[in-house]
């Protein structure tokens, strides 16, 4: 099972059954002074206060037993405006955290954290992962932690082995793109988790992980919903290469000569055309592109 497909992922960490897997998956990434043991799933749609703000629909969200939320978004297209998509989305959840009478103050704020796992990278330096709060940039102190995101470039993971993993984060993220490559056996990659020296109790959340993501034990019904998360995936991809190809071959990106504003303009137009006529859900050239549904909409 690719878990990086937007169904497979929720299924594998965002369900009540395989609640354990996303307690492993924080601990292991935050690494918390004090461990989380619990997390309830919260409404995954941020609705907008009025019509003209842009509606939000997390992947995976919830909140631990301290109160404090985390949002994990996982991304397979390049995004063109990956960081201001994070950004908003974290501001969001955050105020979702306010309530309306004279028995509510910002103190009852709770930390907020944001992981995003990217299959492709958005700097031109790019780094596995980068570690984002809110600092004082004259003295680099740090003005709040409650805002706190974790950006997570994929491609940047050169480990080919657990054993050359030099974070604890970075095991998971290994086993996640070993089951995306699908080289390795389930068992092959059981028997790489149990020749480590990991905690009996980590090892055993990567075992119920993998058994998760076995495509032969989901049901009829599971297997017929991965099939389509995966052909839509394909189809996806496909529509942006084509599309990327068109635009180069009526030279739409020379727009960029014209001005970097004017010609990144053109060319997400001519995408999300493109894609439009390929017969793409709108939302997905949304995220592909960004460009709004409107933008789309008007194409």
């Amino acid at each position: 099972m690719n878990p990086f497909l937007d169904w497979c992922f929720k299924y594998l960490f965002g369900t009540e059954e395989n609640k354990p897997h996303l307690i492993g998956f924080l601990n292991l990434m935050l690494m918390p002074q004090s461990p989380i043991v619990d997390v309830e799933f919260m409404n995954n749609e941020s609705l907008p206060s009025s019509p003209e703000i842009k509606e939000c629909v997390f992947d995976i969200v919830c909140k631990d037993q301290n109160g404090e939320r985390y949002l994990i978004e996982v991304q397979n297209g390049k995004m063109i405006e990956i960081k201001d998509r994070i950004i908003y989305y974290t501001c969001r959840l955050m105020d979702r955290m306010g309530k309306r009478g004279s028995g509510w103050n910002y103190s009852d704020i709770k930390r907020v954290y944001t992981i995003c796992l990217m299959n492709f990278t958005f700097e031109s330096n790019p780094k596995l992962r980068r570690d984002i709060q809110l600092y004082d940039i004259d003295d680099n102190t740090l003005f709040s932690d409650k805002i706190n995101i974790i950006m997570l470039q994929l491609p940047c993971l050169k480990a080919e082995s657990l054993g050359e993993c030099k974070a604890n984060y970075e095991l998971l993220l290994y086993l996640l793109k070993e089951m995306q490559a699908g080289m390795k056996t389930i068992d092959e990659l059981k028997q790489e988790i149990a020749n480590t020296t990991l905690p009996q109790e980590t090892k055993e959340v990567f075992y119920r992980v993998l058994d998760t993501a076995d495509v032969g034990s989901l049901s009829e019904k599971d297997q017929m919903r991965y099939e389509s998360a995966l052909k839509n995936y394909l189809d996806t991809m496909s529509c942006i290469e084509y599309a990327t190809v068109k635009v180069r071959e009526e030279g739409k990106a020379e727009g960029l000569a014209e001005g970097k504003a004017e010609g990144e303009s053109m060319a997400k137009a001519s995408i999300a055309k493109s894609m439009k006529e390929k017969g793409l859900d709108n939302k997905i050239i949304a995220e592909c592109t960004g460009l709004t549904v409107e933008q789309i909409e008007a194409l």
